[in-house]
């Protein structure tokens, strides 16, 4: 991260690089800091009162030269602890979280998560905008390209060595009213293993989230989002595993939390992993997703 921040600073007058923004999310499945900086002296633009699709337009058709760039570091705790605690025999927490033969506890919560931290790059354009009846340009939408990095890779919670390349384009935004939080991204891209028995891929994901603090909690609509992710192998092009998740939210009032639970399923064929790696079939994880984001 450190190392980052000094190249990137390093080509930015300091005036400019020292007057962007921090940005933090804590969650016990990611959490991360962020900083993001204008790569001239113009400051993000405000589109005052727009739809979801306007400012996809808008984004769209400027973030062939990219003016923001974004640095972030981020942790995967959850993930983390899985690994943890099935690395440690002695305490026999892991074995005694066998639900059967062939379901684990641990997986269950922990599925789905490939890296226990990443630092990322983001160059591209950032927006702020108004919803209907807001005042204030409190929404925000990001396009263009992400590069992340990391040197392991977990594999049904145990550390693998593998200094794994990302690369991605991605569109990802927020919609923010006095009661109502809407998040969504979408993004294709590309991840390259050095690890010879870890699949290279290509994946297409999208993610949308809804939060009402006042909405019916009852409702999915309302308070829910759903993540979808598709992968195939770079070299065959077949397919390599998929992922659905279907998450309940329910806003915790006069605190600003959201507590949520995720279900859904996590597949693996057997073009994922090959040699030693290989499982020899494919693998359909069950997701119980708890979380808590404040």
């Amino acid at each position: 991260m450190r190392l980052l921040i000094m190249i990137i600073g390093g080509c930015l007058p300091f005036q400019l690089w020292a007057a962007g923004e921090w940005e933090y999310e804590l969650d016990p499945y990611y959490s991360n800091i962020a900083y993001y900086q204008s790569l001239d002296d113009s400051p993000i633009p405000e589109l005052g009162e727009r739809t979801e699709a306007q400012v996809y337009s808008n984004l769209f058709f400027s973030s062939y030269l990219p003016r923001f760039v974004l640095v972030e570091a981020s942790v995967n705790p959850m993930p983390l602890l899985g690994v943890i605690l099935k690395s440690d025999d002695a305490s026999g927490i892991y074995e005694d979280m066998n639900i059967t033969q062939e379901l684990n506890l641990v997986e269950v919560v922990t599925a789905g998560f490939e890296e226990p931290y990443a630092v990322s790059l983001f160059l591209g354009n950032m927006v702020k905008y108004r919803s209907a009846g807001q005042s204030e340009s409190e929404s925000k939408g990001f396009m263009g390209y992400l590069a992340s990095y990391g040197h392991l890779h977990i594999r049904r919670n145990e550390l693998v060595d593998d200094r794994w390349g990302e690369f991605e384009w991605k569109i990802k935004g927020d919609r923010i009213t006095q009661n109502r939080t809407l998040s969504w991204s979408f993004r294709v891209g590309a991840k390259i293993h050095d690890n010879p028995f870890v699949t290279d891929e290509y994946y297409v994901a999208i993610k949308r989230e809804r939060v009402e603090a006042h909405g019916d909690i009852y409702s999915w609509v309302k308070n829910g989002g759903i993540e979808f992710k598709y992968r195939v192998s770079q070299k065959s092009g077949r397919a390599i595993g998929q992922q659905l998740i279907i998450d309940k939210k329910v806003p915790i009032k006069g605190y600003g939390w959201v507590l949520s639970l995720g279900l859904g399923f996590v597949r693996e064929t057997t073009e994922k992993y090959s040699g030693p790696l290989s499982f020899g079939e494919s693998n359909t994880a069950f997701v119980l997703r708890p979380s808590l984001s404040f």
